[in-house]
């Protein structure tokens, strides 16, 4: 178990360096009850490719790496408050309480919205679904999903609330919750 969350980091702290001299770079933590998660996110071109890296733990249930490719931009390239983010991610799902890891290729994305009239208060949101057929190893569905809501103290640090949905089916058991959780967070941009 150790091992496994330990390759995790592992996996997580090689890329994030590796994307490091990329040109944007967002740093996310947050903080629920019993799970805390970062995500660290690189510019890879100046059209929007962004590569993923995520580490979600939680402490009775599951242990969660993920890397992807989003592609992200404006809604309307003229000043939109809107941000997308739309793409793929590998979710490594390692759960503590059923046998066996699952791998699955969940597609979906994120977006947040800054208020014009008052362009330090922020909304977002995210979804990554993964059906049986992406699904792999002990892995037979996925689902993420969540919201936030934010203040940006700084330009490029924001203090966000929030609630995050994880579930996941795995080889002989029905759809199970691995992390259901309000959380607060802090987002850096460098």
């Amino acid at each position: 178990m150790l091992v496994r969350r330990a390759g995790l980091l592992v996996v997580f702290m090689l890329a994030a360096c590796a994307a490091f001299a990329a040109q944007a770079n967002d740093l996310n933590v947050n903080l629920g009850s019993n799970s805390a998660s970062i995500n660290y996110a690189a510019g890879l071109t100046n059209t929007g490719l962004q590569a993923e890296f995520g580490y979600l733990h939680h402490t009775d249930y599951v242990d969660i790496g993920s890397a992807g490719l989003t592609v992200v931009g404006n809604a309307n390239p003229v000043g939109s408050p809107f941000v997308f983010a739309v793409g793929g991610k590998l979710f490594f799902v390692s759960p503590k309480q059923y046998n066996g890891n699952g791998t699955v290729l969940a597609l979906g994305g994120h977006f947040n919205y800054t208020w014009p009239t008052y362009n330090r208060f922020t909304i977002g949101g995210e979804l990554y679904v993964a059906p049986k057929v992406v699904s792999f190893n002990n892995a037979d569905r996925y689902l993420q999903y969540g919201v936030t809501a934010g203040y940006e103290i700084l330009r490029n640090a924001e203090l966000y609330v929030g609630y995050r949905h994880v579930s996941a089916a795995f080889t002989g058991t029905s759809t199970v919750t691995l992390d259901n959780t309000f959380m607060v967070g802090l987002n850096l941009s460098f």
